[in-house]
């Protein structure tokens, strides 16, 4: 049987009303170009009136905004060896820190010290601890990036959670402890926000030697790693950026570096030397709107949104994957909680339309529709003589009234557009030919492919999937009026 899915609403809607599953269902993309709506983590970023405003070295070596409250000096390419350290000055020359005492700044910076770093050493809050959690949340609740995140993860990802639910979630998913369970292997007294925010460190503490060296886990925030390099815990080794050329990116918001960490003990004595090859974060970002993005890829998460564990945007014409780590339960499935969250920079738009916001959509046979003003109702996807331009999809009007195709458009599972012109009357089937136009436009696979409709504004209309086909095979689907 052809799956098929169609609907009016919006394709937040349409994500609310399905259960996303990985099936062998077709995947739909709304359309990309200037008329794709502003992503989400687009909206966070934007909303972040906390944020400070930071500025790199220009071509000359001098600082392109000198009115910046934050000066990133990416300086050199690192070595990747940790003995070597051609970075001769600190990643961040200057940070206003007058700042940092706003109140979700101040809040934050007091959880800082609530963890004990060393990986699988036995964690718990005292009341002191959950009180300065407890104030964090409080402080964050009413922020923008907060409150926006909630309204699209109710609206969009069709929860349905109050302001006290929502706050309860973002207590358990990024501070409980838990144990987790990766790759056969448990580790106790884990905290999402511990090894986000904080970081982990994985040494041998029975280690009686010289030079006790052991790696850093998580670490992916700007504000820990400014006040560690102030007051002399971390050394910044240089860039690490996968990309091509050697020069590091026209865009001060993200670093990519090799990062050594000193551990010391309460009495200043050091404990183990840390090495991170290749780490980052955003720069400037509060901590309100770094909780924010954090928890809308958890619930995108759980919606089976995210590819292959990260969630690939564009905020402000530079390109991520947000790599977002749930815990592990005993089974192997992915859980409940925040393991780690961080941005994978993948460089610049370079003027170029980026796919954007990329709505994943997942039809079940369970969750057939054809209730929307129009319906997919036939498609020739293999005419049988080279794949020319024969190929067409059949659109009927279902409602009563007609509709003007102007900017809606055909896409195939490859996300390539067909566009539609003129006005349907009401009742009126329309073959639509699949023209082939150039490469990047429409194109009907033979063995499996997807067909989905998109109107002016880029809201999912109706979509169908299909299975291989023979030459010359019509698909019929069911809905509507057509055969």
């Amino acid at each position: 049987m052809v799956q098929i899915v169609a609907h009016p609403w919006p394709t937040r809607h349409i994500l609310a009303a399905m259960s996303l599953e990985r099936g062998n269902g077709g995947e739909i993309y709304p359309p990309c170009g200037r008329r794709q709506t502003m992503t989400i983590y687009q909206k966070l970023w934007d909303s972040d009136e906390n944020r400070f405003t930071v500025t790199q070295r220009n071509e000359a070596g001098e600082w392109a905004d000198p009115q910046a409250e934050v000066f990133l000096d990416a300086q050199v390419r690192a070595s990747g060896k940790r003995s070597l350290d051609l970075a001769a000055g600190p990643l961040f020359a200057k940070v206003e820190e007058a700042k940092l005492r706003k109140p979700t700044y101040a809040a934050f910076i007091a959880l800082l010290d609530n963890y004990a770093t060393t990986a699988r050493v036995a964690e718990s809050y005292d009341s002191g601890e959950e009180e300065e959690i407890q104030d964090y949340l409080e402080v964050i609740r009413e922020t923008v990036p907060v409150r926006l995140a909630r309204e699209y993860i109710n609206g969009d990802l069709g929860r349905n959670l109050s302001e006290v639910q929502f706050m309860a979630a973002l207590r358990r998913i990024w501070f409980e402890l838990f144990t987790n369970y990766f790759q056969g292997k448990s580790q106790e007294y884990c905290s999402g926000f511990e090894h986000v925010f904080v970081g982990e460190a994985k040494y041998d503490t029975r280690f009686g030697g010289a030079e006790n060296l052991g790696e850093i886990s998580g670490y992916h925030n700007w504000i820990k790693f400014f006040l560690d390099e102030k007051f002399g815990r971390v050394n910044f080794l240089g860039y690490k950026y996968d990309l091509r050329g050697e020069e590091t990116p026209d865009n001060p918001n993200v670093v990519t570096l090799q990062m050594e960490w000193e551990l010391k003990n309460m009495g200043g004595e050091t404990l183990a030397r840390l090495f991170k090859k290749k780490g980052g974060f955003f720069v400037g970002t509060s901590p309100e709107c770094e909780i924010a993005m954090g928890t809308v890829a958890f619930y995108e998460s759980e919606q089976g949104l995210l590819r292959q564990e990260k969630r690939q945007t564009t905020i402000n014409g530079a390109r991520y994957n947000l790599v977002l780590y749930r815990s592990t339960t005993p089974q192997g499935s992915r859980g409940d909680f925040i393991r780690s969250f961080y941005p994978e920079f993948l460089g610049d738009e370079d003027g170029r339309e980026v796919p954007m916001d990329r709505t994943v959509v997942r039809p079940r046979a369970a969750a057939r529709k054809a209730d929307g003003p129009l319906v997919i109702v036939a498609a020739l996807p293999n005419p049988g003589r080279g794949d020319s331009d024969e190929e067409w999809v059949e659109l009927q009007n279902v409602s009563t009234q007609p509709i003007d195709l102007t900017g809606w458009q055909l896409r195939d599972r490859a996300n390539r557009p067909e566009a539609l012109t003129g006005t349907i009357a009401s009742g009126e089937t329309r073959r639509v030919l699949v023209t082939r136009a150039r490469p990047d436009t429409m194109q009907l696979g033979n063995r499996a492919g997807l067909i989905a409709l998109f109107d002016a504004q880029g809201e999912l209309v109706a979509a169908v999937d299909y299975r291989r086909t023979r030459s010359g095979q019509v698909l019929r689907f069911e809905g509507g009026q057509g055969g």
